[in-house]
């Protein structure tokens, strides 16, 4: 979608954010000065980035149905923005989200992730490594709520582009974006959770358990470590769509795994070993001071016995001494197992969110 940027002349924490956007080398993209700017320079773009537009600029093109991107001190709902960004907004529970209410809680944004804002900027964006693997064209909606604006211009990118199918990432406590999905033939897949866990510099590690043992993963490790990961995350929203082969599925996760080994997608993979054959792994992305887990598996014939929460106290030992003091995961609402283990190992929900696809 082609994206106008409109430079405040102001100087605000806010202004910041907006100059920075140049340094995210998005395609499609132009930069205005505010004296600069007209309803007829507008009207040619898909989305408009600012901070602040006259109320009379915003209608004209709310009514052209162009997605507006607000990026500014939040102080009331407005109903002519499609997105708000105010990433020092402060949540409490005075103005928590509730549809009885018609509160409205704007995107607080991680400044210091830049991929995630290149999602909500582009709004839709084609996802190259799914679209290689998967053999169909796929793109993602970054925004995770939907306006009638907004479907209308990813309606139209995808019939300029040919898109096969479109993903989809929804916050779970906006009903009108829950409605306008299913309106608009998008399939419900999965409920994604995301659980968080401070670590503690202080972390012991646990050594009580016989013939177990914990190191990094190499290569030649990956033959063994294939089946199970082919084997699991069969509640995945992969397996719930019935346009992604079984084959193909196991596969997508025997590859992740083996780019995690090699640290070309998560950063590496640590095993538990049982009599020194690896009986699990966890694949984990670090940066500075967080990181995630990626995949996370035991070997069937070893689960229930006591060897995930094994692993994850290895993990949670291995990463405070690197010091990260954070360490988040995802899973599926319906893998009962993984939130059990989780939760037993501290670990806390911190997001809800639901999965969409569309097959066009």
């Amino acid at each position: 979608m082609k994206k106008i940027v409109i430079i405040p002349h102001k100087k605000t924490k806010y202004f910041d954010i907006i100059l920075g956007i140049e340094k995210l080398g998005l395609r499609d993209i132009e930069f205005v000065s505010e004296k600069n700017v007209n309803y007829d320079l507008i009207k040619k773009f898909d989305i408009v980035i600012f901070e602040k537009l006259q109320k009379k600029l915003q209608y004209k093109i709310h009514q052209e149905k162009i997605i507006l991107i607000s990026i500014c001190k939040y102080t009331r709902h407005n109903r002519l923005i499609d997105i708000f960004i105010d990433p020092f907004f402060k949540i409490n529970n005075k103005n928590l989200f509730n549809p009885n209410r018609e509160i409205f809680t704007p995107i607080q944004l991680d400044l210091y992730n830049n991929l995630e804002f290149r999602y909500l900027l582009n709004v839709i964006t084609p996802m190259t490594w799914d679209t290689n693997f998967w053999k169909k064209k796929i793109c993602f909606i970054g925004p995770k709520k939907l306006t009638k604006n907004i479907i209308f211009r990813c309606n139209k990118y995808v019939e300029q582009n040919k898109i096969e199918m479109i993903q989809f990432l929804s916050h779970c406590h906006d009903p009108h974006t829950v409605y306008l999905a299913e309106k608009n033939n998008f399939g419900f897949k999965d409920i994604r959770i995301t659980l968080e866990k401070k670590l503690e510099s202080s972390l012991k590690k646990n050594t009580r358990r016989k013939n177990i043992s914990f190191r990094k993963a190499t290569i030649k490790d990956f033959d063994i470590l294939k089946p199970i990961a082919e084997n699991s995350y069969l509640e995945s929203r992969y397996y719930f769509d019935n346009s992604f082969s079984t084959k193909s599925v196991k596969k997508f996760y025997s590859n992740w795994l083996k780019k995690a080994i090699l640290g070309t997608f998560d950063s590496f993979c640590l095993l538990i070993c049982f009599k020194k054959k690896p009986i699990g792994f966890c694949t984990l992305k670090v940066k500075k001071y967080d990181a995630t887990i990626g995949l996370f598996s035991i070997s069937k014939k070893y689960q229930r016995k006591g060897f995930s929460q094994s692993l994850l106290s290895f993990v949670c030992y291995h990463l405070s001494k690197k010091n990260i003091n954070l360490l988040s995961v995802v899973t599926q609402g319906r893998n009962y197992s993984a939130l059990k283990a989780y939760q037993s190992n501290n670990f806390k929900i911190s997001r809800t969110e639901l999965w969409y696809h569309k097959w066009i």
